[in-house]
């Protein structure tokens, strides 16, 4: 990651007057973001998510409270991903309290909870934040594959068949929108690839699911013959 565009941005971002610990809290996000279970959601992803936000900087009124919630969007992510987006956010208030105004505290652990996709965004910045978190769907079919191979990688023991049957229902889910992305430059450029991606993927998972229930058929009538 880069630890001097970071401390930069936490440094202009505190209030008048108050000791920068801008190494300190880099470095407790480095930790964070190199812990050995994390796949997709690691340092990479972090200086991803940069990338595209520079891509759209100038289009938002906001461009540092988006940078700092795409700093700590992922922060707390674990094993056991629930709620991670919530944690990242009380992370940050713990970091600040006291260091920033209150309100602009508030609308930036609101971008960071925007990447729980339960709502709409609220204005550009929720709304670009929310499209870079979804990004990876935008990307060539072969990276987004990657992509999604290092996600499933992160789960751990999780049943393929039980991780199969929780990314059908997200995709199912996302492409029945009315549209993917939200920011207008965002959706312009990039709705059809994600579109286009989800749909494979989605065949692609259909037809494990439907690999797997014949293999379970096969195996029930081998055992019931084994027995007779």
């Amino acid at each position: 990651m880069d630890k001097k565009r970071f401390c930069q941005l936490w440094i202009r971002n505190l209030s008048s007057g108050v000791v920068a610990d801008a190494e300190s809290v880099y470095e407790l996000l480095v930790t964070s973001y190199s812990q050995p279970q994390r796949r997709y959601h690691d340092s990479h992803h972090i200086m991803d998510c940069l990338a595209w936000l520079d891509l759209y900087r100038d289009q938002i009124d906001d461009p540092d409270a988006a940078e700092l919630a795409l700093w700590f969007h992922d922060a707390c992510y674990s094993v056991d991903p629930k709620g991670h987006e919530q944690r990242g956010a009380e992370l940050l208030r713990q970091l600040l309290h006291t260091k920033m105004d209150a309100a602009r505290l508030d609308k930036i652990c609101s971008l960071i909870l925007q990447t729980t996709h339960q709502q709409p965004p609220l204005d550009s910045e929720h709304a670009l934040v929310l499209d870079i978190d979804l990004a990876s769907f935008a990307r060539p079919w072969a990276a987004y594959l990657r992509d999604t191979a290092l996600c499933r990688a992160e789960m751990g023991p999780l049943a393929d068949s039980d991780y199969c049957a929780c990314q059908l229902g997200f995709l199912r889910q996302l492409i029945s929108r009315e549209q993917i992305y939200y920011h207008p430059h965002f959706w312009a450029e990039h709705e059809n690839e994600a579109r286009s991606n989800i749909t494979r993927l989605i065949r692609l998972l259909e037809n494990r699911e439907l690999d797997a229930k014949a293999c379970s058929r096969r195996d029930r009538v081998n055992e019931f013959l084994d027995v007779k």
